[in-house]
């Protein structure tokens, strides 16, 4: 169950509580979207850079969220 503990509008920052089964569904999440960048950037030769900016986005997210997952 995911629960908002806090926000800062002005610096626009939620703080989350959630179990770490919903976490990992993020983090799957998370990967289904990289594997679809992935297959965008191999059809769409030479690639674009916003499709490049946003897979690194997504694996930079990826990352983050792994880390705090363990």
């Amino acid at each position: 169950m995911l629960k908002k503990l806090s926000r800062d509008k002005m610096n626009r920052i939620l703080t989350l509580q959630m179990s770490e089964e919903d976490l990992k569904k993020i983090i799957d999440s998370v990967d289904n979207m990289i594997s679809k960048e992935q297959r965008a950037l191999l059809e769409n030769l030479p690639s674009d850079d916003n499709l490049r900016a946003r897979l690194d986005g997504y694996k930079a997210l990826k990352e983050e969220l792994r880390k705090i997952f363990e």
